[in-house]
């Protein structure tokens, strides 16, 4: 159905992130989106809590109006 785009950004299981808005609160990448679209998605967990989970796409953790890399 839709082709998986393989990322271009270097973005990869263990990278970091923290929101734009919020320095303190760390996101880890622990793995990759779904296949269903073609735009790269990632999983990202809150560091320290497990349960707390995101699917982020690619374009938003690499634009630094919302996320930078920690």
């Amino acid at each position: 159905m839709f082709g998986k785009v393989k990322s271009s950004s270097g973005v990869k299981i263990g990278d970091r992130f923290v929101k734009s808005d919020d320095a303190h609160t760390v996101w880890v990448v622990t793995g990759e989106g779904s296949d269903v679209t073609s735009i790269p998605h990632f999983q990202v967990c809150k560091e320290g809590q497990q349960t707390r989970q995101r699917t982020l796409s690619e374009s938003t953790l690499l634009n630094r109006d919302f996320y930078r890399r920690a």
